[in-house]
């Protein structure tokens, strides 16, 4: 039988640029990922073909982003803690390796 996947993963963030940052929102759905800032030339979508690396450092507080063959985004919370990041990789990723086939890092 058919299984649905089902995600709709959000949180707010903060894009850090190599000098200075701006604020959006990741988003997340079965398709994939995407950014949403106001700053236009930050904003991307990738499918989850498309992403090369996601990884969350929780003691650096960073949720790393990088898309096959090319850029690579870091994002940050305004949060205490990296709880934030950490549940949105954790949901974001299941779904990632699913839609993929891919085996999760070791």
């Amino acid at each position: 039988r058919f299984k649905e996947i089902r995600l709709n993963a959000a949180i707010d963030v903060v894009h850090k640029h190599a000098m200075g940052s701006c604020e959006g929102r990741l988003l997340a759905d079965p398709q994939g990922i995407r950014y949403e800032t106001t700053n236009k030339e930050d904003a991307f979508t990738l499918a989850f073909a498309e992403v090369e690396s996601f990884e969350v450092d929780y003691l650096k507080k960073n949720l790393r982003l990088k898309r096959r063959g090319g850029k690579t985004w870091n994002f940050t919370t305004k949060a205490e803690n990296a709880d934030p990041l950490f549940v949105f990789h954790r949901d974001v990723d299941k779904v990632r390796l699913r839609v993929t086939g891919a085996s999760p890092k070791k």
